[in-house]
């Protein structure tokens, strides 16, 4: 009976420590069930919520099938709003480390000598940094003032090299020599007939018209070729380069005071971002844009790329950049530069008429390009948040639709100021800039003539800023 009795407790402590076992093995797989899916839920809402700001790898597979990416944040307005406007990035949505290979030859591919006449060679100034643009206008004078004027008065010391009209007035050329500026006499002509064929016409001369020596260029884009040539032609412009729009552009301050030396700068190519959702210190979201939700980025650009490369729905809430200023050290702009010419060519082949101007723009052109990496090198390269930095685009801040309460329409209307800051000296302020900073007040205004009920009596008011006669002190010494 004892045997019996020690027989049956021992099964029993058997089965005991078996169904134990069991029960354990149990409870850890339901645990780790549980972690598992509360994981995959944390993993999901944090792919959705950072969906437009990493990097999309569908589309670096199918560039250059490389899988060995790591995901990085690419876009952080919240960085912005918080006030850290050195934590901002704006970099594109695509990364392909090939393109930067690509861009390399771009760049190391000849650069053909200017062939426009050059008319007058200023001589080297103290600074090596330059200005560059075209503005073949028939008379300029007083573009020249605000253009050449407000530089001159405000401190620049560097290169402004320019396109002029082959007929230029004397008293303007007498005016841009005593102000030290290079330039070349820029002949219009008919374009080539390979990059007229079926397009439509228009009045508008920069998209209608080539300039002699570049008939396969529109001089909308011929203008970037003639820069990329000019730049290259210049030996002692050796620091930041900005190529500019000239008609609407206006100096309060050397642009590039607040840069430092472009050969120690982080990035060598920045571009300017236009008011944004984030940038905007309005509550009404009409009076910025966002590239992605711009109805007009994409007639522009999906005709001609097509809806799976434009992806527009990857970049709705991204900036839109100005090409009416880019900003570069000598190397970063000429990558800039022959990166953009090289695609206007590659457009101008194409069958496609959506792809040539005047359907097609500069600015939309090189808006997709940025997005799509397209310009290689994304650590060497910036956006500028809109309200900071060395230029202030204050076009879509002056004219844009508001909503009237009387016809219950959204109406164009421009001239508007609602958006601009002045200090006690009535100039224009960054509105982002902390008192203090370099470029707190605006070092540059483009597209001012959106302004103009305003800002021509504010230029009125301000001759003494643009309105400089007096050779400049190392021409005059030359």
């Amino acid at each position: 009976m004892a045997a019996s009795s020690r027989g049956s407790s021992s099964g029993r402590s058997l089965i005991s420590l078996t169904t134990l076992s069991r029960v354990l093995v149990i409870c850890i797989f339901l645990a780790s069930l549980q972690s598992f899916v509360l994981l995959s839920k944390i993993s999901s809402e944090s792919g959705q919520k950072n969906s437009e700001a990493v990097v999309d790898n569908d589309a670096n597979n199918n560039n250059n099938n490389n899988n060995n990416m790591p995901t990085r944040t690419l876009f952080t307005p919240e960085e912005f709003r918080a006030g850290r406007i050195e934590n901002y990035i704006n970099l594109p949505t695509v990364y392909n480390p090939d393109r930067d290979k690509i861009v390399q030859e771009l760049m190391e591919r000849p650069v053909p000598e200017p062939t426009e006449t050059l008319l007058h060679k200023a001589p080297t100034p103290p600074s090596g940094n330059v200005i560059l643009g075209l503005a073949s206008y028939p008379t300029f004078k007083d573009g020249w003032l605000k253009l050449v004027g407000s530089l001159r008065t405000n401190g620049y010391e560097g290169h402004i090299i320019v396109g002029v009209h082959p007929e230029i007035p004397q008293d303007e050329r007498d005016y841009l020599d005593k102000m030290g500026v290079t330039y070349y006499a820029v002949e219009t002509v008919n374009c080539s007939a390979t990059i007229l064929n079926g397009v439509s016409q228009t009045e508008n001369r920069v998209r209608a018209k080539c300039s002699r020596g570049l008939e396969n260029l529109k001089l909308e884009w011929g203008r970037f070729e003639m820069a990329r040539r000019w730049l290259r032609a210049c030996d002692t412009c050796t620091g930041w380069s900005m190529v500019i729009d000239t008609r609407d552009i206006f100096f309060q301050k050397d642009p590039f005071a607040s840069l430092g030396d472009a050969d120690d700068a982080q990035q060598d190519l920045m571009f300017v971002e236009e008011v944004a959702q984030y940038t905007n210190t309005l509550p009404d979201k009409i009076r910025a844009i966002n590239i992605g939700a711009s109805g007009r980025y994409k007639h522009h650009t999906i005709p001609c790329y097509g809806s799976d490369l434009v992806t527009a729905e990857k970049i709705i809430d991204r900036p839109m950049l100005c090409s009416g200023t880019v900003i570069g050290s000598k190397n970063g702009t000429h990558r800039f530069l022959s990166v953009l010419v090289d695609e206007f060519h590659n457009n101008n082949h194409k069958r496609a008429i959506q792809c040539k101007s005047p359907h097609t723009t500069d600015q939309w052109t090189m808006n997709y390009l940025y997005y799509r990496g397209d310009f290689g090198f994304p650590q060497q390269t910036k956006t500028l948040p809109w309200g900071t930095g060395p230029v202030l685009t204050v076009g879509k801040p002056c004219a844009s639709q508001i909503f009237n309460e009387t016809t219950k329409k959204l109406e164009h209307v421009n001239s508007l100021k609602d958006m601009m800051v002045f200090d006690a000296n009535d100039l224009i302020l960054n509105p982002h800039e902390k008192k203090g900073s370099p470029t707190y007040v605006a070092p540059t205004l483009h597209q001012w003539d959106r302004c103009y009920k305003w800002i021509n009596p504010w230029f009125n008011k301000h001759k003494k800023m643009f309105s400089r006669d007096d050779e400049v002190k190392w021409v005059k010494e030359s």
